[in-house]
Parts: C-alpha cells; structure tokens; sequence
C-alpha cells in the first residue's frame, strides 16, 4: 500500500483506497462501519441506517492473517 502525508502534512493518506458512495451501494444495515459526510469531513465508526445522513462509507480494516 503506498501512503504519504496529505498536503497539511497532519493526515496519511491512501490514493489507492476510496471512499464508497453510499448512493451508489449502501452498507448493510446496522453494520459496523467507518462512515463520513461531506460537510463534516470527518470518519466516524458507526452502525449504519439509512437516513442519518451519512453520503460516504468504507469498510472496517482487519490484520492480516499470518
């Protein structure tokens, strides 16, 4: 995974990971899930339902099994 700091040098940041629209595919509901907005910019691990304005998801990350 190649990975870098953002231009404010104060987040990494992936190029080769995007964030989901959730009108394009919606997590399931209730699942756990990293999710964002917009207008907040901010992640957040939440469950998902539909209608608490969430535009953006991505799935959890897990370790790699060894």
């Amino acid at each position: 995974m190649t990975h870098n700091l953002d231009s404010s040098q104060t987040a990494v940041v992936t190029r080769e990971n995007k964030w989901i629209p959730i009108s394009v595919q919606e997590p399931p509901q209730g699942a756990k899930c990293l999710l964002t907005d917009d207008a907040q910019g901010i992640a957040y691990v939440r469950r998902y339902r539909t209608g608490d304005g969430w535009t953006h998801w991505f799935p959890l990350p897990v370790f790699p099994k060894e």
